[in-house]
């Protein structure tokens, strides 16, 4: 799934959060790259592509859920559950996913404001030259 070209972003995202619509709208004037967008309100994530999408971004899988939505908080947040139930828990609810995520051949980030993709042609180009 994150198997990428050298100028090819993936651009991990959820429709339903204004905050995502707006980054995705700046993700769009990334003229150096394809921009190959999912919209998880919207389409499916498997297991295993959870957890690429973890070892991509070098995190366990409840690094993943956003700990500002009130999913986490009422039915993840202090209790001991497995990696495998998180998975599923990933998977059911969609909304719990901390997005948006912006994937490439150099590397992966979770974009934290909207405006972080100004940056993505430096930040890509610096995760590129750590790589070598």
């Amino acid at each position: 799934m994150f198997k990428l070209g050298k100028n090819e972003i993936k651009f991990l995202y959820n429709s339903n959060k204004s905050d995502d619509r707006e980054a995705y709208a700046y993700v769009l004037t990334l003229h150096k790259h394809v921009i190959n967008e999912l919209d998880v309100s919207k389409n499916d994530m498997t297991p295993t592509q959870i957890l690429e999408l973890a070892g991509r971004l070098q995190v366990r899988v409840i690094d993943l859920f956003d700990k500002d939505s009130d999913y986490f908080k009422e039915n993840i947040q202090g209790k001991d559950i497995d990696e495998s139930d998180l998975l599923n828990l990933l998977i059911r609810e969609k909304s719990a996913l901390k997005t948006p995520i912006l994937i490439s051949e150099a590397g992966a980030e979770i974009l934290y404001y909207p405006r972080d993709t100004i940056k993505m042609d430096m930040a890509f180009d610096k995760m590129s030259s750590k790589r070598k």
